[in-house]
């Protein structure tokens, strides 16, 4: 959903047909948040693994050589305010790069808004052409950049240049305007989703089929004190949401502002300094005259946690009463009432009280409700403090390479919550896929890196990605053995038994003689203390090979020559049968369910066979099968096969069937 949903946003970017995207296309740069934040949920799924997918079907869906480029920030470093990187530049599609840039991006630093847009709309104007931006952010400028000037005076600036806005589980109206502000200066759109549902709907009205634009009405909108019904002096903010889906149309500036709007109802809401007012309108056919009273007092509103306090990345129950809103929440802010870099909160319409998620680093917080239509002022707040959790790592301190390792742990358990592997002093993104969720259980296995070196096993925190606690730990080579019984013939089968770190992953298999650790012929899953293998199906030398999988890719633990030999095959029917009888035919060679005796055409190749007139070599009993015949008269050869590997025919005899 959410990955169709953002796709569908990109894939609208394209022409409906691609025979002259170059030339008929603007240019377009994508420019992607990859701050710590994108490691939240939405629906259950990271928000990074959203944008990665949504990217890779952009690069799939453009046409060939539409022009195209990615930007991202915050991707390289921790708290850079510096770190906005051209990672794609716009030249005609390379559909490979552009795959390749985004699967290597991992969510780590700051939100600089103001500073990417800055490069982006420089990349674009270099290229002295038509041009589009498409900046999709989870969160706020959080830089100390202005991002609204900075697309005014692009505007301004006469740059042929467009930029829309999508934002992600962005709950704030006032949030949302820091960021829709750029679309509304540089005459894009903007999209909000908070959920797979919302993200959904906004991506269909974004992407739908070029159509006719639906008129525009005049409407001005105006501030008055509440008290006197004097027009409001000094500066007036806008924001106009469409009531039917919540979607921030536009936000505006100054007493008398006006814009052209659609019919339909909407939600305006407007504040002055410490006043605020709010009032729904229905825009008809003839514009409208907008007036908002603002007023300094507030609804009343409290905020009762539970308790004062809890532990780091709990669960604490909020209690509250206020005006109920539909967009108003409950927010986690700083002691000075700032949103924290992953925004922590929950709509008020869930229902008191609410379960929220504490923040992971210990400190001074507050929980806040924030009214929408004060233009989301905090109208009530309560201090609660962050404790350290009760954290801790139980595991040995050297493993062997590639072994399942049995680790316990404590730790608030919270959704998403996991267990990683990483080199020493690595973030949370360096796990290479070692992890494992908390829910799973309070011991957990999980397999050790591959390669023998120093390590850390981490706590990570599922809200916003921070390591908890670190526990060093020593991975050292993994011993491995393989002894075989029974004579290694071709077609047939041998017993293996091994030691090893017996990995879910792991095989052990025949391979060609120095052929590459993930190549193999016929394999095993260490799961018993022996394994039955299959015989390759052409004599010669082979190597016996244990192999470790993980995340790094394979090794090869332990390896013994084999020398594979021709079976002795014996195969004996009458020269004419009757179509349609049964047979028993004396036959003696390796027995395998991969193998079969059966009727095929003569000149066939040797993986023919006559449906219905074969069968398997491991029902072979003193000497004899039973084949069917072939229910067609004609000429056939009845033919033994060996198939553990490219079926071969290692005896044939020609029968006619009348």
């Amino acid at each position: 959903m959410p990955r169709l949903a953002l796709a569908a946003l990109f894939a609208a970017l394209a022409p409906l047909s691609g025979a002259s995207a170059q030339d008929n296309q603007p240019d377009t740069l994508v420019v992607i948040d990859m701050s710590n934040s994108m490691w939240g949920q939405i629906e259950g799924r990271a928000k990074v693994e959203i944008a990665r997918e949504a990217l890779e079907t952009l690069a799939e869906s453009l046409p060939e050589g539409v022009p195209t480029g990615l930007m991202a920030y915050g991707h390289r470093r921790t708290g850079d305010c510096g770190d906005v990187e051209l990672v794609q530049p716009v030249t005609p599609l390379d559909r490979g790069a552009l795959s390749r840039a985004v699967a290597a991006m991992k969510p780590r630093g700051k939100t600089p808004i103001t500073e990417a847009l800055r490069q982006g709309a420089a990349v674009l104007n270099a290229n002295d052409r038509p041009a589009r931006l498409v900046l999709v952010s989870d969160g706020i400028e959080t830089c100390g950049g202005d991002p609204c000037a900075l697309a005014r005076e692009l505007a301004a600036g006469g740059i042929d240049f467009t930029a829309h806005v999508i934002g992600f589980d962005i709950a704030s109206r006032a949030d949302q305007a820091k960021i829709a502000c750029i679309a509304s200066a540089t005459g894009g759109r903007y999209y909000n989703a908070g959920n797979a549902g919302e993200l959904a709907e906004a991506l269909r009205a974004s992407t739908g089929e070029t159509s006719e634009v639906p008129p525009g009405f005049p409407v001005t909108f105006s501030a008055v004190e509440a008290e006197t019904g004097n027009p409001v002096t000094g500066s007036v903010d806008w924001n106009i949401v469409d009531a039917a889906d919540e979607r921030l149309v536009a936000t505006l500036g100054g007493n008398g502002a006006k814009m052209e709007l659609e019919p339909g109802d909407y939600v305006v809401t407007a504040t002055s300094g410490e006043r605020a007012g709010g009032v729904e309108v229905s825009i008809g056919g003839e514009g409208a005259s907008v007036v908002v009273k603002l007023a300094s007092d507030v609804p009343e509103a409290s905020v009762t946690p539970a308790t004062g306090s809890g532990s780091a990345s709990s669960v604490l129950s909020v209690a509250f009463t206020g005006p109920m809103e539909e967009s108003d929440f409950l927010r986690i802010v700083t002691p000075d009432g700032e949103r924290l870099e992953t925004d922590l909160w929950d709509y008020t319409r869930e229902g008191s009280p609410l379960a929220m998620r504490l923040p992971s680093e210990p400190g001074r917080y507050a929980v806040a409700y924030v009214w929408s239509k004060g233009g989301d002022r905090i109208i009530a707040r309560a201090d609660i403090e962050v404790t350290p959790a009760d954290l801790a790592i139980e595991m040995a301190g050297e493993v062997p390479a590639g072994t399942m390792t049995d680790v316990g742990w404590r730790g608030p358990d919270g959704d998403g919550d996991y267990l990683a592997f990483v080199t020493p002093g690595g973030t949370a993104d360096d796990h290479d896929s070692r992890y494992a969720y908390t829910r799973d259980g309070a011991r957990l296995s999980m397999q050790a890196p591959a390669e023998p070196g120093a390590y850390e096993a981490v706590y990570v925190a599922g809200n916003d990605n921070t390591v908890m606690i670190r526990k060093p730990f020593q991975v050292v080579e993994a011993p491995a053995t393989l002894a075989m019984t029974g004579e290694p013939v071709a077609g047939g089968h041998v017993d293996v038994s091994w030691t090893g770190p017996g990995g879910a992953s792991d095989w052990i298999g025949f391979a060609p003689v120095g052929a590459p650790p993930s190549e193999y012929l016929g394999w095993a899953t260490p799961d018993a203390p022996s394994v039955r293998l299959a015989v390759p199906a052409n004599a010669g030398d082979y190597e016996l090979r244990y192999v470790l999988s993980a995340s790094e890719g394979t090794k090869v633990l332990a390896s013994m020559p084999v020398t594979v030999t021709e079976p002795q095959v014996k195969l004996e029917a009458p020269s004419e049968v009757a179509a349609g009888s049964e047979l028993s035919i004396v036959a003696e060679g390796p027995a395998s369910t991969s193998n079969w005796v059966g009727f095929a055409r003569p000149g066939e190749g040797d993986a023919a066979y006559v449906g219905g007139a074969w069968n398997t070599t491991d029902n072979i009993a003193n000497g004899r099968i039973a084949v069917m015949a072939p229910s067609e008269p004609g000429a056939y050869e009845l033919r033994f096969v060996i198939a553990t590997g490219e079926a071969r025919v290692v005896a044939r005899v020609p029968v006619t069937v009348k």
